[in-house]
């Protein structure tokens, strides 16, 4: 890591920050823009971001556990709908890799994204109040729409679980379905993106920060873990609205002082 290293409580903030903000759709990425540029950390730390993501899918992997052992078993048709979101996931962070990459240092930027989120989120907590009757599952169509989703959210400040979760609320499919799509889904894009910066991390991980890469990791597991069930509650009491203001006040904080 060229420019300010990170201390051990800075790694254990970014752990904690990444841990509520992966699956509160406030988007992770964003919120840790904007946290490492006001500790002085202004390289975009790529590798410890990773290891971060990896905590959360450590979450969802422990807290879905079931869930992902019937995907193999007695509900293979949502294995296939996964399949199929993933596609475009894919395709869109394969072939856009590099501009991506360049913006995790623009703080203004992840204001302005997150002021799309947060108005992204809103449309559909509006939605969703319309059509609370809903029951839908996650069809072929919906899952590629929710992918393209996916995709997306890799620009910091569009938040990966908002995208998705709000998409599939858009579509009518019934809200605690699409929360839990959403997780399984992050699966894939998650490993998919480490294995593609496998090379990025192994250099840029160094021997001095190697406890700071761990702690941040394990507390964003842990943390993680909290931050799903809590996010099912406040979806089930259709207080999904809270995460669309929150995210415009943070926009207009980034745009403000970064």
């Amino acid at each position: 890591m060229s420019g300010v290293h990170m201390s051990i409580w800075q790694a254990l903030v970014l752990g904690v920050i990444q841990g509520i903000t992966e699956f509160f759709p406030v988007s992770s990425s964003g919120h840790l823009v904007i946290f490492q540029n006001l500790f002085g950390i202004k390289e975009p730390q790529l590798a410890f971001d990773i290891f971060l993501h990896l905590g959360t899918s450590a979450a969802v992997m422990i807290f879905f556990r079931k869930d992902i052992l019937r995907l193999f078993t007695d509900d293979r048709k949502t294995l296939f709908f996964i399949v199929a979101a993933s596609v475009p996931t894919f395709i869109i962070g394969f072939f856009f890799k590099d501009s991506i990459e360049s913006l995790f240092g623009a703080g203004k930027m992840v204001g302005y994204m997150l002021l799309v989120t947060g108005l992204w989120l809103g449309l559909a907590a509006r939605m969703g109040r319309i059509g609370r009757s809903s029951k839908k599952d996650v069809g072929i169509a919906d899952s590629v729409m929710i992918g393209i989703s996916q995709g997306i959210a890799v620009i910091p400040g569009i938040s990966r679980s908002g995208a998705t979760i709000a998409t599939g609320m858009m579509l009518g499919v019934d809200k605690e379905k699409a929360c839990r799509f959403s997780f399984l889904l992050s699966l894939p894009a998650v490993l998919g993106a480490a294995v593609l910066k496998a090379r990025g991390i192994a250099s840029g991980v160094v021997s001095q920060e190697a406890a700071q890469y761990l702690a941040g990791a394990a507390v964003a597991m842990l943390v993680g873990m909290a931050a799903i069930k809590i996010l099912l509650e406040l979806v089930k009491s259709d207080r999904f609205y809270l995460f669309s203001v929150y995210c415009i006040v943070a926009g207009f904080f980034a745009i403000i002082t970064l």
